[in-house]
């Protein structure tokens, strides 16, 4: 008779057979067969895989540096390559940064119009003082408040001229002169400050929440050179050879010279019957001043104050028709950043408003509807010079200029006829246009419309008159004439024309 140990062991022998038995292929025909349809041959009973080890957090972290890392260098090359070298703003912290070891007295900041208004070396030899010029072109307002900081705290200069236009406050935002502005700066600077700097313009509230605030991070995409392998090649010979960035800039920038302290400019001369091309003031009207704008001039004033500085705020000169553009919205708008200079302990200056005797510009000073050419602002700044050792003798240069209360004054003080624009359009089978003289209150015009073929040819099709619209039947357009010459004089007066310009029919 069986223990009941003995039937125990008798149990456990029969269940190591058993699971014997399953781990093998019944035989070797079902083994094969397992096989061949590519499933293990385990008499329906899967094998179980070994699973993939998990990567470790610092195999991905070290991936995704290779793929910044990567980027960031690919990003490097081609800024060599494409980033304009001969930038304005890159000459003007390279030229200031040469000037290190020299005396500054006073700086002139702001945009293109007060880097090509302002020549230092007529300032220098009519008051004796040491400027140089730090604007830019589309020098944001923040921007010149740094430049100004940078001045003050390397040289304790004593005055800075703030150079301003209507579009400084009410156009407040030019992202990629802003990053060209500071990678400029940047470049000269100990590692510490440029990386403060970048970090700062990369977090400006002004600056950040933009869809343009990509280009800080590819400057390339926005300030390059004509895209092809010759101005690619020479671009990078420049960078990285023994070319400065004077040298590049003036052959860059066809008939563009530099004539020292942070100052160069244009020789040519604006084409009035090109002024519907310059106007500052079109399309749907000028826009008010941007309280972003007023806010960075009062931060400005501040700095100025509270560092013992003389601050003066000087509106550029531009062709009569570009102040008249804007109607009446100019003395509106620009009463509203006298009030916020003065009240901020600035002296404020308009040369728009002139008065005869002090600055009198000539159609030959302007380089275009904005800007001064070399000559016109040599001349411009002989005048200024007046205005501000007036200032230094502790006088006031209130009586040079219009308040902007006397608008009515100035305009009646416009006595010639600035340009005259003109627009067409089809309708009905017949060609309208539509001229405007630019003048000031007193003058009365008449104007003449003629026909002018490919050949130059003229055909008078409305004589003079005080009518400033014309309307052409398209039957009555010779075959060939694709422009309508309108000119325009004085009321009464006996002269061929004293303005005109061209406008396309063609459609």
């Amino acid at each position: 008779m069986r223990t009941s140990s003995e039937k125990v062991k008798k149990a456990e022998k029969a269940e190591k057979v058993a699971a014997q038995t399953a781990e093998k292929p019944a035989n070797t025909e079902t083994a094969a067969k397992a096989a061949a349809a590519g499933t293990p041959a385990t008499n329906g009973t899967p094998t179980s895989r070994k699973p993939r080890a998990p990567r470790h957090g610092w195999h991905r972290a070290l991936e995704v540096i290779v793929i910044v890392a990567l980027i960031v260098a690919a990003n490097v090359l081609i800024n060599l390559g494409f980033e304009l070298y001969g930038s304005l703003a890159n000459v003007m912290w390279d030229e200031y940064r040469a000037a290190a070891g020299e005396g500054i007295d006073t700086v002139v900041v702001g945009s293109s119009t007060g880097q090509r208004s302002f020549d230092p070396q007529v300032l220098d030899a009519a008051l004796g003082t040491s400027t140089f010029n730090m604007a830019t072109p589309a020098q944001e307002l923040d921007d010149s408040c740094a430049a100004a900081r940078q001045a003050i705290r390397d040289h304790n200069v004593r005055r800075v001229i703030l150079a301003v236009d209507y579009e400084s406050i009410s156009t407040v935002n030019w992202p990629g002169s802003h990053v060209a502005f500071a990678r400029a700066k940047m470049e000269g600077e100990p590692l510490p400050q440029a990386v403060a700097d970048y970090w700062g313009l990369l977090t400006s509230a002004s600056f950040f929440d933009g869809p343009d605030s990509i280009s800080a991070l590819f400057p390339w995409g926005y300030n390059h050179v004509e895209l092809d392998a010759e101005h690619i090649a020479t671009n990078l010979r420049d960078r990285l050879g023994d070319t400065t960035s004077v040298q590049a800039a003036e052959r860059v920038m066809d008939g563009w010279t530099y004539y020292g302290r942070g100052y160069g400019n244009y020789d040519g001369v604006l084409d009035y019957s090109m002024a519907q091309d310059h106007l500052s003031a079109a399309g749907d009207g000028p826009a008010d001043f941007s309280q972003q704008g007023l806010d960075w001039i009062q931060d400005i004033c501040d700095l100025c104050r509270e560092n013992g500085v003389q601050l003066i705020v000087v509106v550029t000169p531009r062709p009569a028709f570009n102040v008249l553009s804007y109607g009446e919205k100019y003395p509106e708008q620009m009463s509203r950043l006298q009030q916020v200079v003065e009240q901020g302990g600035g002296a404020f200056l308009d040369a728009n408003m002139a008065k005869g005797g002090w600055w009198e510009p000539q159609d030959t000073d302007f380089y275009d509807g904005e800007h001064l050419n070399h000559d016109g602002a040599a001349r411009f700044s002989q005048a200024f010079a007046q205005a501000l050792a007036a200032l230094d003798a502790g006088g006031s240069a209130a009586d040079l200029t219009y308040a902007y209360g006397q608008w009515d004054q100035y305009l009646a003080s416009v006595d010639d006829i600035s340009a005259v624009a003109a627009t067409s359009s089809l309708e009905d089978d017949a060609t309208t246009v539509t001229a405007m003289a630019f003048t000031g209150s007193n003058v009365q015009v008449e104007y003449r419309f003629s026909l002018v073929a490919e050949d130059g040819t003229e055909m008078v099709v409305q004589d003079w008159g005080t009518s400033d619209t014309c309307t052409i039947p398209q039957e009555q357009i010779p075959e060939g004439s694709s422009q309508v010459e309108v000119c325009v004089r004085k009321a009464g007066s006996a002269v061929g024309y004293e303005r005109y310009c061209m406008v396309d029919i063609s459609g």
